[in-house]
């Protein structure tokens, strides 16, 4: 009986320890404090007529430290053979949730190109599969099952984003004091993507005019 229990023992200890070793999503960075936080708010500008496409504005710290809070899971659905949103932002090392919601049976597939390739497999309605993506970069979505079934999905660098408005007009809160360089993606790429230098104080708001030039 001593040896049966040891035994056990061994192999519970051994199933704990490769658990352990598995990678697994970055940890969470705690929100930070508002009175150690600052801000930065401001518009782009254009040299040309802007077309009708998302633009992401971001910020990467100097120093390659946290720039925010890591976001919960973001839901992306497959309902009506379409990728709902069909442009997204995710945050590297935030889960992706791809659901299957189509109310008849129809299955689907998820699978990308771009900064990281993922297959994740046909499953049926009210299924989903999770993945996060660690890549920073521009992803195109697809389904094998639906050959014009397509999405576009940004994995950011960093959570300090946000999407300009139709007007140009962008603010991102929460950030932890330090130096800063703000980045743009866009869509469809008609501009160079810009790059600006920026300080973040605790407390204050930067206020920015980002010149995007052809």
């Amino acid at each position: 009986m001593t040896l049966r229990l040891l035994a056990a023992a061994g192999l519970l200890c051994g199933a704990l320890a490769a658990a352990l070793a598995q990678p697994g999503p970055p940890p969470r960075v705690p929100p930070v404090p508002v009175a150690d936080a600052g801000a930065v708010a401001g518009r782009l500008t254009f040299s040309a007529v802007r077309p009708k496409q998302p633009i992401v504005v971001y910020l990467e710290r100097e120093d390659g430290g946290a720039a925010g809070a890591m976001p919960g899971p973001l839901t992306i659905r497959q309902k009506g053979a379409q990728f709902t949103p069909a442009f997204a932002v995710a945050v590297a090392g935030q889960e992706v949730v791809f659901e299957n919601d189509e109310e008849k049976e129809i299955d689907h597939n998820v699978y990308s190109l771009g900064s990281e390739t993922i297959d994740l497999g046909i499953f049926p309605p009210r299924k989903s599969q999770n993945h996060v993506f660690t890549k920073p970069g521009e992803v195109s979505l697809y389904c094998s099952v639906h050959k014009l079934m397509d999405g576009k999905l940004f994995v950011a660098p960093t959570a300090a984003y946000a999407v300009a408005d139709d007007d140009g007009a962008f603010s991102i809160a929460g950030i932890p004091a330090g130096n800063y360089t703000l980045r743009t993606y866009q869509k469809a790429k008609r501009f160079r993507e810009a790059e600006l230098k920026v300080s973040i104080q605790s407390g204050n708001t930067s206020q920015l005019t980002v010149e995007m030039k052809r």
